[in-house]
């Protein structure tokens, strides 16, 4: 090992005082480079993953930017065929859909999460599909078909990416139309009547023109047995997309695209209530096991599976895209047009008291359209490369949230708008200050202009408890037109050390936009119906290390984030109330893989946080308070054995993650105290005909886990309990593709 190796692998080994994973791998490493400066490279070597984080294409190595990658293959083996699986593989991020429905997906990354699920409101995290962002927290909630990857970038990404990227971002890239005829179909049978359909074509249609269609289907049961009605959380899910990509000649590329998810109407609201009661600050506390609830309910027998719901809630999502992207390549410049409209539309009710008594039925639609557009110029070439360009976002957006009490003869409800419109212009450049240091600054400045118009409405006996004097509700009609400009950027330096160690430093500021308080019952005071854009000022340190003659890949980062305005979300029984204040979070997080030979891969990846949002107010105080979605710590772990046999092939997988307790919501009542958890999925795939036809059997949630995943304190009267939402039961299934 040369000196200048052997102090790079030093620094980066520095890291396990922070990281243990890192002090285990170097243990390793350090003997290893000592031994394999000429031995030759070893067949069954880490593959090499290519990532448009920085948006073109560059090695995962290379690219001084804490991300997870994942291959559609690696997602199948894992058990990961829903963006909320996604927690299952990536340290750091946690994926859950509040009331045990796809109604909203609350996605956190490092403790950066946005847990309102009212429908104009736009993650903290973005989620995107083929570089179009998708501005509703409902789209973010879909199954992955015909996918090529899944990008996972941690830390503010609003340089390059923009629109509200303050804690990170997901990213999936379908399968694009190739010259190349290829196509699968694979057909599902599992649990609960699960059959599903996925399957896919592409291949030319002439010498410059080649097309891609795919589609989805899934159907299964409720695994809420309902005693009284239709059980619950059943799925039925159709899904398509076509893709042309045409190439009139070397440096033109027009790809145009269309696609349809539909969420048929399903039964929905598979949650538990059970009694609780406010302490002297309001929280709710869980009562003793078998204590009725507010409205005298009590569970028959504790098993959170089960229920006598009365109302059958349902759900009904569609959202159909088009749109295209097009690239002209200049010389030494690439220019790059994307274009998308949207369209959603989502209706949605559950039995909120979750008994047999008609007491309470929560109601939330959109209806909203959705058009982006973005133009980028690109250098890719030399010592000094640069991106630059503009993007626009249009939002019209028609929300109702409502909450029927028949048992009281009171309906609180809301219909509003949100419009709007937001321009950006941004630039992002990396010049080698030498062969192995990379300077890379950026910066985006963002307009967001808003009109909003709420109208509160309320008929019978309760109003006069849901209506409070001065807030949002009690003016009835609130409108408001109103701009704020933000800014986002990026400075960082990346020294690659050796060939096979990238070491980075980044400062980093996130912006997300200003919006407003909405909800049923409009507590949200007057004054504060308006709550300002958010600032994240992020510093990180990070490490990507290859070694064991690229057997093994260690990539691992420290963080801090301080934020102003943090725009934090805070849930009390009716009361839904965003506010600005203060926070900060640090932590660490780490992914280790390694080719051990003989078909063997591991996996081990972990995270520690720590969060604090201040100024929430408990009581007549304002006290310190964690992040909602926040574990302490996170673990994600996965074995594969790849055997060769004379007929085939066939892979056995093991995958589990370990989620530390955390609360649930802001004020950390306790009664949003989700227990800490694990989850393991197993899965074991025979392939014959050249690997062209797989049989797989999978058990997700192999060991059975009852985990909750989500909680809501409703402690006040008139329900006077918790509810609390749980990850679904263990899950069997049989799935065959073949590939051609």
């Amino acid at each position: 090992m040369s000196n200048r190796t052997s102090a790079a692998v030093r620094v980066a080994c520095g890291l396990h005082s922070i990281i243990p994973i890192a002090a285990l791998a170097c243990a390793a490493a350090m003997p290893a480079h000592a031994q394999t400066s000429s031995a030759p490279e070893e067949i069954g070597g880490l593959t090499e993953i290519i990532v448009t984080a920085t948006r073109s294409s560059a090695n995962l190595q290379d690219v001084g930017i804490s991300l997870s990658a994942f291959s559609a293959d690696d997602l199948i083996t894992r058990g990961v065929r829903d963006s909320t699986d996604l927690a299952l593989v990536a340290p750091g991020l946690q994926f859950a859909d509040p009331g045990g429905s796809p109604i909203a997906g609350l996605i956190s990354i490092r403790g950066v999460s946005q847990n309102d699920f009212a429908g104009h409101i736009e993650p903290a995290n973005a989620y995107y599909i083929d570089e179009v962002y998708q501005p509703s927290n409902a789209t973010s909630v879909q199954r992955l078909f015909d996918v090529e990857r899944v990008e996972i970038l941690k830390g503010p990404q609003g340089t390059l990416f923009g629109r509200n990227a303050t804690g990170g971002l997901l990213h999936v890239i379908t399968r694009q139309p190739s010259q190349t005829l290829d196509g699968y179909a694979e057909m599902t049978v599992g649990s609960f009547d699960q059959l599903g359909f996925e399957g896919a074509l592409g291949g030319p249609l002439s010498d410059t023109v080649s097309a891609r269609a795919a589609v989805l289907y899934n159907r299964n049961d409720g695994y809420f047995k309902n005693a009284i009605g239709p059980d619950y959380a059943n799925d039925d899910t159709v899904a398509g997309r076509v893709q042309v990509k045409i190439e009139p000649s070397d440096q033109l590329d027009i790809s145009l695209f269309a696609d349809y998810y539909q969420i048929r109407p399903i039964y929905t609201g598979a949650s538990m209530i059970t009694g609780a009661a406010p302490d002297a600050d309001g929280l709710g506390i869980r009562l003793p096991p078998g204590s009725p609830t507010g409205f005298g309910y009590v569970d028959a027998d504790g098993d959170p599976y089960t229920g006598a719901l009365d109302y059958p809630g349902q759900l009904e999502r569609k959202t159909w895209s088009a749109g295209a992207r097009v690239e002209y390549q200049f010389d030494s410049l690439t220019l790059a047009s994307i274009t998308s409209y949207q369209k959603l539309e989502s209706i949605y009710d559950s039995d909120n008291d979750f008994s047999p008594f008609p007491i309470g039925i929560f109601q939330q639609n959109a209806d909203a359209t959705h058009v982006t557009q973005e133009l980028r110029l690109i250098d890719s070439d030399g010592a000094f490369r640069w991106t630059a360009g503009v993007y626009y976002l249009y939002i019209d957006g028609d929300y109702f949230q409502g909450f029927n009490l028949p048992a009281f003869d009171s309906y609180p409800r809301a219909n509003y708008s949100v419009d709007t419109r937001s321009t950006s212009a941004f630039a992002q450049s990396e010049y080698d200050i030498s062969d192995s240091v990379r300077l890379t600054t950026g910066v985006r400045v963002t307009r967001d202009e808003k009109k909003y118009d709420y109208t509160e409405v309320c008929t019978g006996a309760l109003c006069p408890v849901f209506i409070q004097p001065g807030t949002l509700a009690a003016n009835g009609t609130t409108t408001d037109k109103h701009a704020e400009t933000g800014t986002s950027g990026r400075v960082q330096l990346d020294w690659s050390a050796t060939d096979d160690l990238l070491l980075y430093s980044s400062v980093s500021l996130g912006y997300k936009a200003f919006n407003y308080n909405a909800g049923f019952v409009g507590q949200a005071p007057l004054s504060m119906f308006r709550f300002k854009g958010e600032n994240l000022l992020a510093y990180e340190i990070g490490e990507k290390f290859q070694f064991l003659n690229n057997r093994a890949r260690l990539n691992s980062a420290v963080f801090y984030y301080d934020y102003d305005n943090y725009q934090a979300f805070d849930q009390r029984g009716f009361n839904f109330t965003l506010f600005n204040t203060t926070a900060s979070m640090y932590g660490a997080d780490a992914e280790l893989s390694v080719s051990a030979g003989d078909g063997y891969l591991f996996g081990v990846g972990g995270a520690y946080l720590r969060t604090k949002v201040d100024d929430v107010p408990i009581g007549a105080r304002r006290v310190s308070r964690e992040a909602p979605q926040s574990p302490r710590y996170t673990a994600n772990l996965s074995a594969s054995k790849d055997t060769r046999l004379s007929f085939g092939g066939l892979n056995v997988n093991v995958t589990a993650s370990y989620i530390d307790e955390f609360y649930a919501q802001l004020t950390n009542a306790p009664v949003t105290r989700i227990p800490a958890n694990w989850l393991v999925n197993a899965r074991v795939t025979l392939t014959l005909m050249d690997d062209r036809l797989s049989v797989a059997v999978f058990a997700n949630n192999l060991l059975d886990e009852v985990r909750e995943t989500f909680a809501f304190d409703v402690s006040g009267a008139p329900l006077g309990g918790t509810y609390t939402t749980y990850g679904k039961p263990r899950w069997y299934g049989v799935q065959t593709r073949i590939s051609f």
